[in-house]
């Protein structure tokens, strides 16, 4: 379960970078890989969900990074 919910927040930042945030939807996360969006429920309760994930993953790598520099 855990690589498909990292498969998710992968497959949607990438999405998210190249087509922005309000352009991309559940659906075409889904599709990206190759899941149905009742699938995609299963681990995220929606589209804003996901991109909170993302957006804390990126706060935890930039403190753990400022931490290893001492910032």
């Amino acid at each position: 379960m855990a690589d498909t919910k990292e498969n998710i927040l992968q497959a949607a930042l990438r999405l998210f970078a190249k087509d922005g945030y309000e352009a991309v939807s559940v659906s075409t996360i889904a599709g990206e890989l190759g899941m149905t969006k009742g699938a995609l429920y299963k681990h995220y309760k929606n589209k804003r969900d996901i991109f909170d994930c993302i957006v804390e993953r990126m706060y935890q790598i930039d403190a753990l990074r400022a931490k290893e520099y001492g910032s």
